[in-house]
């Protein structure tokens, strides 16, 4: 490949890379948007004159949050649970669980008062979630839908299966239907402007990351297609393509299925097969598009017309560093049996730290930190391999203050052999944590316990996907992330996502070339009490 320094200004994906990371600093200089007024988004997309399914109540209680994993699911081969039919319960526990509302903030210092199973950037909750049952689920009849978490209702926008411009768009069986993820721009663009765009791929990718949790728990097998044909399936959902647009495809099928047929490049039906949908919905912000206009011209530089090839995976990844057992901590420490990790519970006890995350005093229990992290960067069914692959990202740990582990960076390994963190040559850390506290004062890491970076290789992204790279590279860390924000919430742990780093700080501790960007900071901890009120939604 080209040298790092020519090729990060050479295309449209490299030079959005480039403004939001290396740049970012003169892409706020260029100004922000207002917040907190009249003209703000509706934090709920709201559609006027459609029919519209309040479904039940969500389950309580879904199951174990480690389904998902496939080294927990084979060490129980006979007790994962399987949903052989997608009945209204189980949608509506999925949905719930993957994307609703779970706690709302009170008191007259409430700015963002609505907490979503998610973490969301000051909550303005980008994502916009559809479900599509290729079949009758109950009194629900086939259709495609959009679910509005407020009211915990469905919205009907077309009656039938899965169309079959739909399943060659985007390579999918649609067993029991269709999940989709999108991006709904301006509920962050009109804050953030372009740099919008990197908060919506993470928060997608959470929230896929969520729905693959939610739905194994459920017994459903969640399959993410990043790569789809773009103009079909955002006119199957009647989204506009600039204001929104499709982030992810998730196939749902019975647990334990087999994988699809190997990846292949079928010939989508032609658009004009889909009828127009016209679906109204609420608008309050009347913020120019043009104030984002970098983020529009990245998003259709990253169109796709179908399904693409198989991918090499090791391409995207850093040789892992030889591993000394003198130097190690190994992940594999005896755990709950099945049930006993309950992922409602887990989302529940989700948060980011509060508003001033001020972490309570050290040491952690190691125990603790192994329970967070033994699974981030297990196999995900993805549509880059014929099956699964581990995303395509590497985990960095510096550890702060975990009892009987010496405070240092670490590699989170991964792989044929048991996970572990690999302890790397000793570098200066301190800077780096003194940076994350100047440059995030609501956060104290140098308190945390534990602090992550999920890196990605840009140039990679680049050669396998084009300018669509930065949304799945941003994805796919954003499903390590959720798997770490929740199984630390088990734990008894809060996680902050953080993008409030130098990032060519970061690149130095790690030790990584400029194809590196580390997308993702966590800082990790155990949350004091604090004077938000902050009640758990119970139905």
């Amino acid at each position: 490949m080209p040298s790092v320094v020519d090729d990060l200004r050479s295309s449209v994906g490299l030079r959005f890379w480039w403004r939001t990371f290396e740049g970012v600093q003169d892409l706020f200089a260029e100004g922000h948007g207002e917040e907190g007024g009249a003209d703000d988004p509706l934090p709920v997309k709201t559609y006027r004159g459609l029919p519209r399914h309040v479904l039940p109540e969500p389950a309580r209680r879904i199951g174990d949050a480690r389904w998902s994993f496939e080294a927990f699911r084979a060490a129980h081969p006979d007790q994962s649970p399987r949903r052989d039919a997608l009945d209204l319960r189980t949608l509506s526990a999925l949905l719930y669980w993957t994307y609703g509302v779970g706690r709302i903030e009170l008191g007259p210092h409430a700015v963002w008062p609505y907490h979503r199973t998610v973490a969301s950037a000051r909550c303005f909750h980008p994502v916009e979630l559809y479900v599509w049952p290729a079949r009758r689920a109950g009194e629900l009849p086939a259709g495609c839908y959009h679910y509005h978490p407020a009211h915990h209702a469905l919205t009907r926008l077309r009656a039938g299966g899965v169309p079959d411009a739909v399943h060659a768009a985007a390579g999918v069986r649609a067993d029991h239907g269709l999940l989709v993820v999108s991006a709904w721009f301006r509920k962050t663009a009109f804050r953030y402007r372009d740099y919008a765009y990197r908060l919506c791929a993470q928060e997608a990718g959470m929230t896929v990351g969520n729905a693959l949790l939610t739905g194994a728990a459920l017994g459903l097998r969640g399959r993410v297609h990043h790569r789809f044909d773009d103009a079909v399936v955002n006119r199957a959902l009647g989204l506009d393509g600039t204001e929104e647009t499709a982030f992810a495809v998730i196939d749902l099928a019975p647990a334990g299925t087999p994988e699809p047929p190997a990846v292949v490049r079928q010939r989508p039906l032609p658009v004009r097969a889909l009828p127009v949908l016209h679906a109204p919905h609420v608008r309050t912000n009347h913020s120019p598009a043009r104030a984002w206009s970098g983020l529009t011209a990245l998003d259709l530089a990253a169109r796709l017309t179908g399904p693409g090839e198989a991918i090499s995976p090791d391409r995207f990844h850093r040789p892992a560093p030889p591993s000394d057992p003198d130097r190690s901590l190994a992940l594999a420490a005896a755990e709950p049996e099945p049930g006993g990790v309950e992922l409602s519970a887990a989302l529940r006890a989700r948060d980011s730290g509060g508003r001033m995350f001020l972490p309570a005093a050290r040491p952690l229990a190691a125990g603790r930190l192994v329970s967070a992290l033994r699974y981030a960067l297990e196999p995900v069914s993805a549509d880059h391999t014929d099956g699964s692959c581990r995303p395509l990202v590497d985990a960095y740990v510096l550890v702060l203050g975990v009892d009987g582990v010496r405070p240092g960076l670490h590699r989170l390994t991964a792989g044929t052999g048991s996970p572990a963190l690999v302890r790397l040559p000793e570098r200066d850390w301190r800077a780096v944590v003194g940076m994350l506290c100047d440059r995030t004062p609501a956060v104290n890491s140098a308190k945390a316990d534990a602090v992550v970076f999920l890196t990605a290789d840009r140039l990679a992204g680049e050669r396998w996907f084009g300018a669509r790279g930065y949304r799945v590279l941003h994805q796919e860390a954003g499903i390590v992330a959720q798997r770490i924000s929740v199984l630390a919430a088990a734990a008894g742990l809060s996680v902050r996502v953080s993008n409030g780093y130098d990032d060519a700080m970061v690149r130095d501790l790690i030790g990584v070339g400029a194809a590196q960007v580390p997308v993702f900071t966590l800082v990790m901890g155990r949350r004091r009490p604090t004077a938000q009120y902050e009640p758990q939604l119970i139905w």
